[in-house]
């Protein structure tokens, strides 16, 4: 697996690469990125998916704490999420995050669950090989609709 980063919020807080399309590699290079860094990185996601064509989204989380996040900025992510779902919805097929931190993945869990409305399949795993073979799976699940 190669991954290729051509985009960064302007603090380099979070990375993408779209080399690998339908995945989107997405690598946070912190533990927490600020409010605006977050909302760079889901208005690049809405452009990058205006084409309508299908993503996976493939998070690296690895570095991410989010102990470190008060209630007042988990209430704004999910508001920064929920403004942009309607463009994502449609190109979206499935998200996987990557972290080796048992409790960041049961906190990511939670996130999904606030955010369920209707969403892509989510699921967060270990290890970057396990998160990719099952986005492929949700990829081939899409395509024989």
């Amino acid at each position: 697996m190669t991954r290729k980063i051509v985009w960064h919020t302007s603090k380099k807080a979070i990375s993408l690469g779209i080399s690998r399309r339908p995945i989107i590699d997405v690598v946070y290079n912190g533990p927490v990125p600020a409010m605006p860094e977050y909302e760079e990185a889901f208005a690049e996601y809405a452009r990058i998916v205006s084409d309508g064509k299908p993503v996976l989204w493939l998070i690296d989380m690895s570095t991410f704490n989010p102990l470190g996040i008060d209630g007042k900025t988990r209430k704004a992510a999910s508001e920064v999420f929920f403004r942009y779902q309607a463009a994502l919805q449609a190109a979206s097929v499935a998200e996987a995050r990557v972290t080796q931190n048992m409790l960041t993945r049961c906190i990511l869990t939670a996130f999904d669950w606030v955010t369920n409305a209707n969403k892509w399949p989510c699921q967060q795993f270990e290890g970057l090989a396990e998160a990719e073979v099952w986005l492929q799976r949700q990829f081939g699940k899409r395509t024989r609709r």
